[in-house]
């Protein structure tokens, strides 16, 4: 039997246990609150804040007012730079500043210049092309002018070409993407040797290694070629450049006291003789020279280095030059249509002296050109002139060591023209040989 409850007494312990939680729920809340807060006052306050640092401000560079012109025909320097806003005395003091390095008076038409202003239209530079190699530059500093002579800082690369002629010379470089410039080095190294305007057929070759000068990644100009090979009919020519000079093989020297021609002609309209037939006066009589038909303004240079016996105004052989060279040699070139040398001048081998025309006793654009020993004419056509002297027996060691080098890279990037054409026989199974 279970025993009964005595009634009343779960209602006094029921209130006490609700009493006990509500204290507990206002308690608790004071508790935290109280340690948040003391907690708080324990804590370091965070130190205030740093006023903002103002950087100095970087100055912004000026933007120049650049200008780049060409000298004009007949104009001066003062001219030029006051076209772009210089003033006279500005020019004054950048002339007088550069003489120390640029003694040179005059400047060139057609020659590039360029420069700049500042904002304010004040002079601040000047650029001027001194030769393919160097520059000069004038800037303002302050109130004084400074010039400067300054190398191009060119990239050079080295090419090869090769190509079977069909033409001309210059045709089969320019098929190769090249220019008449690298054409007349060319012509220039083989020119005591070979005329190219009448040794030259179809199906002769030639390769070459030479430099190209860039600048800023654009073509500018050409270097130096330094390995040729010209192969004209039978006869295979080679040169390789040492020591500023070009030799064949076994170091002997190519150069000439003499070139072939002086110019670049279509053909010899009048070869030298003894008795011909005058076209103008129509009388026999000797012509001591050879007329190359050539377009009016066509360069003509001196065959060799010497000094200008006369420049000028001859008779019937209209404009006229006469050259004395060593050795008792001197040249004559006539009926030019301008003349680019003066008397007394001394020229080098390969100058311009003058440009093809039809002044004097003419029918037509061409150039007589005539040689004499002696005061002897000569014809021109037959003349041997005497060689440079060969590699000096102690340099030969060098030269052949570059020989070799030069060589083994002209045979890698330009193989020749019959080489190749026996690899593809090869390729193909023909052409073999057995030994």
């Amino acid at each position: 039997m279970i025993p009964k409850r005595k009634p009343g007494k779960p209602r006094v312990v029921m209130e006490r246990r609700s009493l006990y939680g509500v204290v507990l729920a206002f308690v608790i809340p004071l508790v935290a609150v109280a340690g948040y807060r003391a907690l708080k006052r324990g804590r370091s306050a965070p130190p205030p804040a740093k006023p903002a640092v103002s950087l100095p401000s970087v100055p912004v560079a000026p933007k120049f007012q650049e200008f780049s012109d060409k000298f004009h025909k007949n104009e001066t320097i003062t001219d030029a730079l006051m076209r772009h806003g210089l003033t006279k005395q500005e020019v004054f003091e950048l002339v007088k500043t550069t003489r120390s390095v640029w003694p040179r008076s005059k400047v060139i038409a057609g020659e590039d210049f360029q420069g700049n202003l500042y904002p304010n239209g004040e002079f601040h530079e000047f650029r001027y092309r001194l030769d393919s190699d160097r520059y000069i530059t004038v800037y303002r500093d302050g109130d004084k002018f400074v010039p400067l002579v300054k190398t191009f800082n060119y990239e050079t690369r080295t090419v090869a070409i090769n190509a079977v002629i069909r033409d001309s010379l210059f045709v089969a470089v320019n098929e190769t993407g090249e220019q008449d410039q690298l054409a007349d080095q060319f012509n220039s190294i083989f020119g005591g040797d070979v005329d190219f305007y009448t040794d030259i057929h179809k199906g002769d070759s030639f390769r070459m290694l030479f430099e190209k000068k860039y600048l800023d990644g654009e073509f500018i100009r050409y270097g130096n070629i330094l390995a040729a090979e010209l192969a004209v009919q039978k006869k295979r020519l080679s040169a390789f450049r040492f020591q500023n000079e070009y030799y064949d093989l076994n170091g002997k020297a190519l150069r000439r006291s003499l070139l072939k021609s002086p110019l670049k002609y279509t053909r010899i309209s009048s070869r030298f003789s003894n008795a011909r037939l005058d076209p103008i006066l129509k009388i026999v009589q000797p012509h001591r020279g050879v007329d190359y038909a050539a377009p009016t303004g066509t360069p003509v240079v001196a065959v060799a280095a010497g000094r200008v016996l006369s420049a000028g105004e001859n008779g019937g052989y209209g404009l006229s030059v006469c050259l004395r060279h060593a050795n008792g040699y001197e040249t004559v070139y006539s009926h030019l249509s301008h003349i680019a040398v003066h008397v007394g001048q001394q020229v080098a081998q390969g100058q311009l002296i003058g440009n093809v025309g039809a002044t004097g006793l003419a029918t037509g654009p061409h150039l007589d050109f005539r040689l004499m020993h002696r005061e002897t004419p000569v014809n021109p056509t037959r003349m041997i002139a005497p060689e440079a002297p060969p590699v000096a027996a102690k340099l030969f060691a060098r030269f052949a060591a570059l020989r070799d080098d030069l060589r083994g890279r002209l045979d890698q990037l330009a193989p020749r023209s019959e080489d190749v054409a026996q690899a593809a026989k090869t390729a193909t199974g023909e052409g073999h040989t057995r030994k």
